[in-house]
């Protein structure tokens, strides 16, 4: 597992990459951070795809928009005996006023991640347009729970 946090207050600033796709995910970030969650989980609809690209994303507008320390907890390809240890760390890093954002597997797929959402405040679900299937995105939010879910992100096929 790896972790990014986020610079004090004067260094930070979003990523340079000024690109359509990237501006987009931004602005759809943006309305993520209504409500009061301190920890959120961000999982792909599909199995087999990331939701890394989000939750990193997620950590840089967070961190700016809210002021807080926000933290990325990479848990992909975590097992079910290591999800106990990393919600120890994100509680812990909530307690002492941070944000947590941790980027899951697909739960359809690795289970591991469940104990994680279920403890976190909140999920975001992330959508990979023509290649998620609604099947999928319908068994992932059962299994987390619908009333977890703050919504959707959708993230178009990257073009070569």
């Amino acid at each position: 597992m790896t972790r990014k946090e986020t610079p004090p207050m004067e260094d930070k600033g979003l990523k340079k990459d000024d690109s359509p796709s990237t501006q987009a995910l931004y602005q759809q970030l943006l309305t993520c951070l209504k409500g009061s969650w301190r920890s959120l989980v961000v999982v792909p609809a599909q199995p087999g795809l990331s939701a890394k690209r989000v939750a990193s994303a997620l950590v840089d507008v967070a961190g700016l928009v809210r002021g807080a320390s926000a933290k990325l907890f990479d848990a992909e390809g975590l097992e079910l005996a290591g999800a106990s240890r990393v919600i120890v760390e994100m509680t812990t890093h909530v307690e002492a006023g941070g944000l947590a954002v941790v980027c899951l597997e697909s739960v359809v797929r690795k289970p591991a991640g469940i104990p994680l959402a279920l403890a976190a405040d909140a999920a975001l679900l992330v959508v990979h347009l023509g290649l998620s299937s609604t099947e999928d995105a319908k068994k992932t939010m059962a299994l987390i729970g619908e009333e977890k879910f703050l919504g959707a992100v959708t993230l178009e096929q990257e073009r070569p």
